[in-house]
């Protein structure tokens, strides 16, 4: 029979028996709005209100509980920011709830829509469920975290060449480098904890839905792996980066110290002549009327018979 599709609401959407309800950074009164004839656990209600910082997983007798958590990245602060999701899976309806306004969602809606209607009557039971819908929302992020991924990496290599381009240490850029070192350690957070939360809602699914999901959770399982994998190797080619402007800054400080030491020994011989010939004693050239200009010149080949044997010993 083909599957009637409508929107009932801005934030609600109605194909065959499955309703998929969306709402961000919603109100209190919007989330009772949401769930005043659903008859879910108190429990539920209250992890509703008050935010989590880790992702979980509670199975109730009428329906599933999810905190999960997605990178949202603030192109002003040019940082990820965690958004957190929280999802409420019934036989036949779908609640999805995000700390941040995204597109994402209303992207894959459109899209899911599409699908059931180019498929009409064709369309397989199971993709008019809310643990498919599930599947489709986890898979179009963790896409969006792979591109994600990708342009980072090439972000760095620019990086990197620049840092071998420049003779000094640029702390715009350091400060770019330190950045993305602190968006990869946040990538990692949100990600490492959903291959446990994945392997769980494998197993819970099994008590709500009789059809077979594995195919759909083997592929986002394969999905965190890559995006761990990914997210290692940058982690290291960040740290790469960060040992060069370590090396970069020591050969700095090395090259400044020689320099210091330099003005330190000319300015000492410089002293040393000067306060001689402050004495009150009788000192060689002191009646001589060209004696200044004689130890301003004595200085000046001292100084310069200086930086040569340190450039030779390549302390300069």
């Amino acid at each position: 029979m083909p599957y009637k599709i409508n929107r009932m609401l801005k934030n609600v959407l109605k194909i065959g028996k499955i309703k998929w309800i969306h709402l961000s950074k919603p109100t209190h009164h919007e989330l009772e709005e949401a769930i005043k004839n659903l008859d879910l656990h108190e429990m539920v209600e209250q992890d509703l209100i008050e935010p989590s910082a880790h992702d979980k997983i509670d199975v109730y007798d009428d329906c599933i509980f999810l905190v999960i958590h997605f990178p949202k990245y603030n192109e002003k602060l040019g940082k990820y920011l965690s958004n957190e999701m929280n999802i409420i899976l019934g036989r036949d309806f779908i609640i999805t709830i995000t700390k941040y306004p995204t597109n994402n969602i209303e992207k894959i809606r459109q899209e899911y829509e599409q699908e059931i209607k180019e498929e009409g009557e064709e369309a397989e039971e199971y993709k008019i469920s809310p643990y498919y819908v599930l599947y489709k929302i986890i898979d179009v992020m963790y896409d969006k975290i792979l591109l994600g991924l990708n342009k980072f990496n090439l972000d760095l290599m620019e990086m990197e060449k620049q840092v071998f381009d420049k003779s000094f240490v640029d702390t715009d850029l350091l400060k770019k480098v330190l950045i993305k070192k602190r968006n990869t350690v946040l990538l990692k957070t949100i990600i490492s904890p959903q291959e446990e939360i994945l392997v769980e809602l494998q197993k819970v699914t099994a008590n709500f839905y009789e059809g077979d999901l594995d195919v759909y959770f083997e592929d986002l399982e394969y999905k965190t792996s890559k995006i761990l994998g990914h997210i290692s190797i940058i982690h290291e080619n960040i740290d790469s980066i960060g040992e060069i402007f370590n090396t970069l800054t020591n050969m700095m400080t090395n090259k400044n110290i020689g320099i210091l030491t330099v003005l330190t020994v000319i300015i000492g011989i410089m002293t040393m002549i000067s306060g001689i010939y402050g004495m009150n004693i009788g000192l060689p050239f002191q009646n001589y009327p060209g004696a200044f200009i004689v130890l301003m010149v004595f200085m000046v080949i001292m100084a310069v018979f200086t930086v040569l044997i340190f450039k030779k010993k390549k302390r300069l």
